[in-house]
């Protein structure tokens, strides 16, 4: 009795599954010995791997709102008729939270936050010249992958660097960042991180060191550098319009403590003297004297009233939760980089033996055809 279609069906099946399980049941135990060995060498990167701790930073921006009462409540109504009842403010620009990540992942921010100091082993030093001495002094899995795996491409590197000699640093009037610099930049990227809660405005500041002390520091002055830099770019019309009055105070009270001198000499030299040139040249000494008292005295109002909308639209922080040293590791995972690197071996060593067969069948055959 001949075999339905079916039966063949599951007859091949049956066969296509057997030829999956018995070469790994076959090469169970070189499969075994390949996880158990690449779960040793994850272990050895685990170990290898520096200890890691997490400091963090949250605080809430605050700005000091300009305009209030009958000016606020109107001010909407009052735009849509062209009037604008809070021209006279200087304020500057409003830096919603969610761009906070943003500006860390700038290049002048990052500049200013590696020049910043921190306090290390007794010393201060900038985060700059502790990641340097890091990179030189330190001996691990970092060093072993640059001259293993990445030693080609070091080679290349240094090839690629005695091209470079004799080049300019710029181009267009634009400054190139270094080899080293660069390498700064991308290291900073993965160590400092600043996340915004979107709907309640807080921001969390974010820093991953070998050293919890320094994971500290860093973050301590990522913050302050954050907000510097938020206060200089709010109030940077304020302080603009400030400077520009200071300014011209202090030239016009040079002015006017000149004119004071020169009214105070002149009538000190002729106090007997009752000529009309003696009081036509005292009419314009004080007519003059008046009109720079006036725009001094005018200026002195204006220049306190620029202060006054400076402190207004320097914004504030309030601090949620303060930068702590970490006393916990953060990292590595020693078992996560054990079990990943055996069940990866797992894998790989039996998907090799799964297509060892068909690969050395697949040569045979273009032997015997050739």
């Amino acid at each position: 009795m001949s075999e339905t279609p079916l039966n063949q069906a599951q007859n091949s099946d049956e066969i296509d599954l057997k030829d999956l399980i018995l070469p790994l049941w076959k090469a169970r135990k070189q499969i075994l010995t390949i996880a158990i060995i690449c779960g040793i060498l994850g272990g050895i990167v685990g170990f290898l791997t520096p200890t890691t701790y997490t400091a963090s930073s949250t605080f809430l921006p605050q700005t000091a709102q300009a305009g209030g009462g009958l000016s606020g409540s109107l001010g909407g109504l009052a735009s849509l008729a062209g009037i604008n009842l809070s021209s006279g403010a200087a304020g500057g620009e409003e830096i919603p939270p969610t761009m906070y990540a943003r500006v860390l992942a700038s290049e002048p921010f990052k500049k200013r936050l590696l020049d910043a100091k921190i306090w290390v082993d007794g010393d201060t030093t900038s985060y700059r010249d502790y990641l340097e001495s890091r990179t030189s002094s330190g001996f691990g899995l970092g060093t072993i992958k640059e001259y293993t795996i990445g030693l080609p491409g070091k080679i290349l590197g240094a090839l690629a660097e005695d091209k470079k000699d004799g080049v300019e640093s710029t181009a267009g009037g634009l400054q190139a960042l270094s080899d080293d610099e660069y390498k700064l930049h991308n290291a900073l990227a993965g160590k400092v991180t600043i996340e915004t809660d979107k709907k309640e405005g807080v921001v969390s500041i974010t820093v991953v060191e070998s050293d919890p002390i320094v994971a500290a520091e860093v973050a301590k002055v990522t913050e302050e550098v954050l907000q510097e830099w938020i206060i200089e770019h709010k109030v940077k019309n304020a302080k603009a319009q400030y400077d520009f009055i200071e300014k011209q105070f202090d030239a016009k009270q040079k002015e006017f403590f000149s004119i004071q001198e020169q009214l105070a000499g002149y009538m000190d030299r002729n106090q007997n003297v009752l000529s009309a040139t003696y009081l036509t040249r005292l009419e314009r000494l004080q007519a003059e004297f008046d009109l720079v008292n006036t725009v001094y005295s005018e200026l002195a109002k204006q220049k306190e009233q620029a202060a006054i909308q400076l402190s207004k639209d320097t914004p504030t922080f309030s601090v949620l939760d303060p930068v702590k040293v970490p006393k916990e590791k953060t990292g590595p995972k020693k078992s996560i980089y054990v079990l990943g690197a055996f069940f990866i071996g797992l894998i790989l060593a039996a998907g090799w033996f799964l297509a060892k067969n068909p690969i050395q069948e697949f040569f045979k055959g273009i032997q015997i055809e050739s």
